[in-house]
């Protein structure tokens, strides 16, 4: 016996409604996450067309002069920083920029570009961990702006830190990249 259509429609519905949709995206195969390696880097955020310029001479257009971060090693190495909230920081706070730097970050295959996890610096103490503080709401941020949450102002906070361990990265494909 076959339901009327009004029938199927309403089944098809309240189905739905209740969360059992008739083809849900859960059902497609998960896409495989990126393939990274976590790495540190040393050195101090600079914009790359002043670098390139000083290095090797290479001139850019006015308007790229300050387009690109990247990290700059004591070797002269390159590093273009992907600009998310931590990337960004280096932008919006100068303080951060031409500092000693290490960085915690994540190399995507296939990419020259990093992703900045975390952020250290060292002062006269030792190694520090570098986030801004809101002493309003006791919550960290990741870049200079208004409080996310109460909209007041926030500070520079060093805190004291151990580089975390990493473990060996795989040999690299170089055909990947």
């Amino acid at each position: 016996m076959r339901l009327p259509r009004c029938i199927r429609l309403l089944l098809a519905c309240s189905s739905i409604a209740l969360g059992a949709p008739l083809a849900s995206a859960a059902d497609d195969p998960p896409k495989p996450k990126p393939k990274y390696q976590t790495e540190i880097l040393r050195g101090r955020v600079v914009f790359l067309a002043a670098a390139m310029q000083r290095r090797f001479g290479a001139k850019t257009v006015k308007e790229a002069d300050e387009r690109i971060l990247a990290l700059e090693t004591a070797k002269g190495d390159l590093h273009p920083l992907f600009e998310d909230t931590r990337g960004r920081a280096f932008r919006s706070d100068k303080r951060l920029r031409n500092r000693e730097v290490t960085l915690l970050v994540r190399r995507y295959d296939g990419s020259p570009v990093v992703q900045i996890i975390r952020l250290f610096a060292h002062n006269k103490s030792g190694l520090v961990e570098l986030d801004y503080w809101c002493e309003i709401c006791a919550i960290p941020m990741f870049e200079l702006k208004p409080c996310d949450c109460c909209g007041g102002p926030i500070r520079l906070r060093e805190q004291k830190a151990k580089l975390p361990e990493i473990p060996p990265a795989p040999p690299r494909n170089k055909a990947a990249r």
